[in-house]
């Protein structure tokens, strides 16, 4: 990666790098809170029935120079890209996502997470899981309750694979991992199959997400919501096109979307929700 790309992702997140940060957990702890709040986690491509490029070069063209949100493969490798410029040793792997899944159902590893070593000590690090992206690294150790700007979470283990919860009125499962590594053609084969796969959400729903320190906002098809930190909720139904414009500028960072792309969007929007009304 070029000096000057390293800087316009900086830009991006509005921020600079201190080199004493270079493979320190503070520098670590900036960049993985900054990036969901200024990249949001979105599926369009997959949504418009695009598979989604896993190239570093076409990703961190979409991502930074477009200004235009991904989702967990994209996220996940723009950022091992840049922390291994900037002095961490990062390992990728693939998780089983357990959010929303009803109790036992298998789910097959769609999900990619990283972990990094500093200091002797392992972390977990994730910028792409939606509505419940991760703001700060978890250390990977089990049963201890860790508490991020976003939320408290938990890792529990049984030496068979890490369990990543967070805390609502109880404990959620978020998904489960072992430490084996991936190579990219294993994130190939599994982008595909999330983007194209016929029981895959991610090409029936649109759903796009982001996280600041006050909230987090998700977007899922019409609906959009506002979770405080402080518990509170605020839900808006999206019926006419100029709102899907304003919602996607004002609260997801996405400004610059083209006018033939969110007519797409909002025409199969209007869709799916009068399906959901027909049925």
């Amino acid at each position: 990666m070029e000096r000057s790309e390293l800087e316009l992702y900086l830009k991006r997140l509005g921020t600079y790098w201190n080199h004493e940060d270079n493979g320190e957990l503070k520098g670590l702890q900036k960049l993985h809170q900054l990036h969901p709040k200024h990249i949001v986690f979105e599926n369009i491509d997959s949504f418009m029935g695009i598979v989604p490029s896993l190239d570093i070069g076409v990703i961190f063209h979409k991502l930074v120079t477009l200004q235009r949100g991904g989702y967990c493969y994209e996220q996940n490798i723009l950022f091992k890209n840049i922390l291994t410029n900037l002095g961490f040793t990062i390992k990728m792997h693939l998780a089983r996502v357990l959010w929303n899944c009803a109790n036992g159902k298998a789910t097959a590893r769609s999900h990619m997470m990283l972990t990094t070593d500093i200091k002797g000590l392992k972390y977990l690090v994730d910028v792409g899981f939606g509505s419940m992206t991760l703001t700060s690294p978890i250390l990977l150790q089990a049963n201890i309750e860790q508490e991020t700007p976003n939320g408290v979470f938990r890792l529990v283990n049984n030496d068979i694979f890490y369990q990543l919860e967070v805390l609502k009125e109880e404990w959620l499962p978020i998904y489960k991992f072992s430490l084996e590594e991936v190579e990219q053609p294993d994130l190939e084969m599994a982008n595909w199959f999330v983007a194209t796969g016929p029981d895959s959400v991610f090409g029936k729903s649109l759903m796009i997400s982001r996280v600041d320190e006050k909230s987090r906002y998700s977007l899922f098809n019409h609906a959009f919501t506002i979770r405080g930190n402080d518990g509170r909720k605020e839900s808006l139904e999206i019926t006419e096109p100029d709102q899907l414009r304003f919602i996607l500028a004002t609260h997801f960072n996405l400004d610059k979307l083209s006018d033939q792309l969110l007519s797409t969007m909002y025409n199969k929007l209007n869709e799916i929700r009068i399906r959901f009304q027909t049925t």
